[in-house]
């Protein structure tokens, strides 16, 4: 039950795979939040309420919808989360439509984090957009959005000089979602990977360049040139059985490693690691700066990413809708923290 005593930030959900249940999960949750509804293309969901399909009681009154614009006439509506794709393109329709009905818009696109090298055009409409109704857009989430941007661009606070930055992200990805290992090549020969990653079947972890970038940006830092490798295949060296049960043979992939490098003068200055595979390792994230002082933070354990990345867009509620007009990055709202006693004014 909400707390009658404060007015909780009235939302509406679009997308409701995975990931996006997840956060329609924590929204629940959170007394200061008023889900309105879900908005999803899948006929199966269509008409039913997020108690049937989640199975938690408290969204017995949220039902989910086919049409956005209809909800949004009906509804007065302070933030419209998205979680439906990867791609800006793909994601662009959904965002005019939030911000014409003169709400916010948060999303996890992973291009949406840092579009102004990419999709400079579409920056520029969607940063006009925003102004003209004096509303915020912004993409953010664990990675993109956190910890390969936003955490090392803190962490060079105390630094008098800053020579060179490397973050890593070691995971075990047999503690995330189908979706997420099935993206990073599980179960695939090493040939399957090559040619569906050529071909974009499974894309592996998608905003490396984003992060580079919000970093270059936010410390205005020199640069010859940014380059990100393709992604590469780890082979397992054992039989196993993935947690969709799936047979993975030895040799077979069970994951991937990305990586992202930024040159000044020959010398690697910015270097971002991604590396994701079954198996029982080491997982964490690491923040090396090479300055004055040298500053080198490590999270044993690493942040889980699927509880991590709905945190973040629920906790962006309230700074989002007291941020600046326009398309934002994070490093261009106050700093984020947890907001589940933070109530809309």
């Amino acid at each position: 039950m909400k707390n009658n005593m404060n007015r909780p930030f009235e939302v509406v959900q679009v997308g409701l795979g995975p990931m996006g249940q997840i956060i329609a999960n924590l929204m629940l949750d959170r007394q200061n939040i008023n889900l309105k509804g879900v908005v999803e293309i899948r006929s199966e969901f269509i008409g039913k309420n997020l108690h049937e399909i989640l199975g938690n009681e408290l969204g017995s009154g949220v039902n989910v919808f086919s049409d956005l614009e209809g909800l949004l006439k009906k509804e007065n509506i302070d933030v419209v989360f998205i979680s439906t794709s990867s791609s800006l393109k793909n994601v662009v329709p959904i965002i005019k439509q939030a911000i014409n009905a003169n709400c916010n818009v948060i999303s996890i696109c992973e291009e949406l984090s840092y579009p102004y090298i990419k999709y400079e055009r579409l920056f520029k409409e969607l940063d006009e957009l925003a102004k003209k109704y004096e509303k915020t857009i912004i993409g953010t989430g664990i990675n993109p959005g956190y910890l390969m941007d936003l955490l090392p661009i803190v962490l060079t606070a105390p630094c008098q000089k800053v020579n060179s930055i490397k973050v890593e992200r070691i995971m075990n990805s047999s503690k995330r979602r189908e979706s997420f290992q099935r993206k990073i090549g599980t179960g695939l020969s090493p040939e399957e990977f090559q040619d569906k990653i050529s071909n974009k079947e499974i894309t592996g972890h998608v905003g490396l360049k984003e992060s580079m970038y919000m970093i270059i940006n936010a410390l205005g830092l020199n640069y010859d040139e940014v380059i990100e490798f393709p992604p590469e295949p780890i082979l397992t060296n054992k039989d196993f059985t993935t947690s969709y049960g799936v047979k993975v043979r030895k040799g077979d992939v069970c994951g991937l490693k990305s990586k992202a490098i930024t040159y000044l003068n020959g010398k690697e200055i910015i270097i971002l690691d991604f590396i994701a595979y079954a198996g029982e390792h080491e997982e964490y994230d690491s923040v090396v700066i090479d300055g004055v002082p040298s500053i080198h933070q490590k999270i044993i354990g690493g942040v889980h990413g699927d509880l991590g990345t709905a945190a973040m867009v629920v906790n962006l509620i309230p700074r989002v809708i007291d941020a600046k007009p326009g398309l934002l990055t994070m490093k261009d709202i106050p700093v984020p923290c947890n907001t589940e006693n933070i109530w809309k004014d």
